[in-house]
């Protein structure tokens, strides 16, 4: 056994019987030096008590284990009330790690749901305790640390990262169900923390999910109730490890055999490079990165209007994604292919920027670039730029200028933002701006609403963008009134109304919607509503049926949908059904079969008559075992079939490993073998 698991096996332990020990008004407790306790809950707000700030806690550094005590008062964040199950949070460190425990009691331990295995899976649907953590104390950039009662690890880095466990930062978790509910430990090594040398202060908060109830509720209780970061917890007088300047290298080696000729390679290899600075600043460099692995999604075939936006899986857009732009200024799927690549990301003080440059053979390049200051918590200015130069195309460039203002309250949350864009493109045209604003307020129940308003010129051009039309202005209000139920068979309802008008360069819109969503304990649930108005000159009407059970099973939850109206003034008929299925212990499955008919416009504007069109996807996956699945996925989309099945391991230290029968991107079958391996120095 590895020292760091004895370590905390030995935690869990000691907690365990520190647990037994507690009194049901224990306060936070953190150990001096072993066997010696100090108190530290004179800030902590307990069930019953009001919240008069954000408690500060005393770091307390250890050489072993410590008997420590608990403490409790979560508060849940969507009602203002004590937590449907009573949770005891606890926290220490030592030299080389962040030692976090909870004991999660539960009156109904049957009901404890734990059904994803898989590290990085979404634990959505899973009761869950989380520990949020802001390492370099501005409340800007929080880490996630996850665990489900099966010990399932789910974590998020800020901004983004890849995949592979030891190129993120890999930590330690251990779960455990008993008859009075479930424990829960998690180690987090500070190596794999980006906080500034010298750092002496962290912000943090818990949180536990009680999934039969879709129930979250933080600790501290200030921060339930008011919703601000500034509310967060403060860990004082740490004596961190001295940060240094960190590396870590990530290459990869790749061999294809394949009918398609241009497939072909029989050996090519690529190299990943990532320096983390002394104040938590990322730097990040590619050469030759591989594409033509990653399995895409597979795009719905129900009716829009516009483009629609789909996510990147490739690991450098992913790797510090939130410290670059919204897709309507970078789109990376806009960027297909590059040779090199270089970014730098990262928080400095109140300041906050990205830049990236992906350049290809050619003379192909695309640059960007981000910058913000925070204002505290709740505003925030910035500035985005993007610089596209591709060979036999006018040069563009679109830039941004935004900010945003949050007021938040224990009964109400305002808030307002702006965005200004603007392009200038070589040669005629493409010179144009795009103006968008909103206000708005949330509840935790009751009535949200947001106005808005959307401008773009119809000169506007942002290349690497997502911009779905030009020449068009809308006004946009919205209606919500969402409320939540303890003591019903109706788990929620909520009621949604939708007005938008404006106009196009081909004429008037106008659109009204109304809709009705209801969810039930039982696991069903029901969505159904009705739009109508006008777009460019034709009338537009729709009305939806959605209905879905078992949604709170991973494996045995499935649904339908039923779409109908006119659009372009030909009838519009959308059906979709889709199941999940768990054959064996460790084998899944979830089938899809969606169906169409639907009229477009052509080139020039014209009306294309109403088509039908059909796509059925049948996906399964088989954990061979931690870190190992086996996975295949058939593609039915019109009259073409394509299929794929895959091997992958992903283990926290050595080679991981792809093995590909197939292309799973490809509109039919081919012939098709890859393999890949990836390490990490």
């Amino acid at each position: 056994m590895s020292d760091s698991r004895m370590r905390l096996t030995a935690l869990l332990a000691t907690i365990m019987c520190a647990v037994l020990a507690a009194s049901a008004t224990a306060p936070l407790w953190a150990a001096e030096e072993v066997g010696e306790a100090v108190e530290v809950g004179k800030a902590v707000e307990t069930a019953g008590e009001a919240a008069t700030g954000p408690p500060s806690v005393p770091a307390a550094a250890i050489a072993e284990p410590p008997v420590i005590d608990g403490v409790d008062g979560f508060w849940r964040q969507r009602i203002d009330a004590p937590e449907h199950e009573r949770t005891e949070a606890w926290l220490c460190y030592d030299s080389r790690a962040i030692y976090v425990a909870f004991r999660c009691h539960d009156a109904r331990p049957s009901e404890i749901r734990c059904d994803q295995k898989k590290r990085q899976g979404g634990l959505g649907l899973d009761d869950q305790v989380q520990f949020w953590l802001d390492v370099e104390n501005n409340s800007q950039n929080f880490y996630s640390f996850r665990v489900n009662p099966a010990g399932t690890q789910w974590d998020y880095v800020p901004g983004g990262t890849s995949e592979k466990i030891e190129w993120r930062g890999d930590w330690r978790a251990a779960a455990a169900i008993d008859e009075g509910g479930w424990t829960a430990e998690i180690e987090i090594p500070f190596s794999i923390l980006r906080y500034p040398d010298g750092q002496d202060c962290f912000r943090f908060d818990f949180a536990r999910v009680l999934a039969r109830e879709e129930d979250r509720s933080l600790w501290p209780a200030c921060f339930a109730k008011v919703f601000d970061t500034q509310n967060c917890a403060r860990w004082t007088g740490l004596e961190t490890p001295p940060v240094r300047f960190r590396y870590v290298l990530m290459p990869y080696a790749l061999s294809v055999l394949s009918e398609e000729e241009g497939e072909r390679e029989l050996l090519t290899a690529g190299l990943d490079a990532r320096g983390t600075l002394s104040n938590g600043v990322v730097a990040l460099a590619t050469a030759n990165p591989d594409f033509s692995n990653i399995e895409d999604v597979v795009e719905t075939i129900d009716f829009t209007y516009t483009e629609r936006w789909l996510p990147d899986p490739r690991p450098f857009f992913q790797e510090g994604s939130g410290y670059f732009p919204w897709s309507n200024l970078f789109y990376s799927r806009r960027v297909e292919d590059f040779d090199l690549g270089a970014k730098a990301f990262g928080t400095v003080g109140a300041e906050r920027f990205g830049v990236l440059d992906a350049y290809r053979r050619g003379g192909e390049n695309h640059f960007v670039c981000s910058y913000q200051h925070h204002f505290g918590t709740t505003g925030g200015i910035g500035f985005n730029g993007v610089d596209r130069r591709v060979p036999g195309e006018p040069d563009n460039r679109a830039y941004s200028v935004f900010g945003s203002w949050d007021w938040p309250g224990e009964d109400v949350d305002r808030y307002v933002w702006g965005d200004l864009f603007g392009s200038h493109t070589q040669g005629e045209g493409g010179d144009d701006t795009m103006v968008t604003y909103e206000v708005g307020e949330r509840r935790r129940q009751g009535l949200d609403w947001h106005v808005g308003v959307e401008q773009i010129g119809p000169e506007f051009r942002a290349d690497d963008g997502l911009v779905y039309e030009t020449g068009v202005r809308n006004t946009y209000y919205h209606f919500d009134y969402e409320i939540s139920y303890d003591d019903s068979s109706v788990q929620e309802r909520e009621y949604d109304l939708r007005y938008n008008y404006g106009h196009s360069e081909q004429g008037p819109r106008r659109r009204l919607a109304v809709g009705y969503d209801v969810d039930w304990r039982a696991g069903t649930r029901l969505r159904v509503g009705a739009e109508t108005g006008v777009r460019d000159g034709f009338d537009s009407e729709e009305r939806y049926l959605r209905f879905g059970w078992n949604r709170n099973d991973m494996y045995r939850g499935g649904g339908l949908r039923w779409v109908w109206g006119e659009h372009y003034g030909e009838d519009y008929r959308f059906a979709e059904i889709y199941q999940a299925f768990r054959l064996a212990p460790r084998w899944s499955m979830r089938i899809g079969l969606e169906r169409v008919t639907a009229a477009d416009l052509d080139d020039e504007g014209n009306v294309v008559p109403a088509e039908t069109a059909s796509l059925g996807v049948l996906q399964t996956t088989y954990e061979v075992g931690e870190g190992k699945t086996a996975s295949a996925r058939v593609v039915r989309h019109g009259t073409d079939t394509n299929a794929y099945a895959a091997y992958r391991q992903r283990l926290r230290r050595g080679m991981d490993l792809l093995v590909v029968v197939g292309d799973p991107n490809a509109e039919e079958w081919v012939n098709r073998l890859a393999i890949k391996a990836i390490w990490c120095l």
